[in-house]
């Protein structure tokens, strides 16, 4: 199983192939000429930006932290691992 940090390694054609293909759509917002759209992909999240003007994908990366999905926490529900601390 592939994680976030070697997805993001990929080639940017090869993440966006392998989430339109394989991820779960979940969610989009709007921020400035971007739609991004977020995935489930195996074991953790992925935004795609589609650029309005250009019609076409302008970023993809695989989320390696909670902080970025701050902006979705507050119109849908996501699941995310908790870390339990060693006593």
């Amino acid at each position: 199983m592939i994680t976030a940090e070697e997805f993001n390694e990929l080639p940017p054609h090869l993440q966006s192939e392998l989430v339109l293909s394989q991820g779960h759509y979940l969610y989009h917002r709007i921020k400035g000429w971007c739609k991004i759209d977020l995935y489930w992909f195996h074991s953790f999240y992925v935004e795609i930006w589609f650029l309005y003007d250009l019609k076409s994908i302008g970023l993809v990366r695989g989320l390696t932290s909670y902080k970025h999905l701050e902006p979705y926490l507050e119109t849908i529900k996501l699941k995310l691992k908790t870390v339990k601390k060693e006593e």
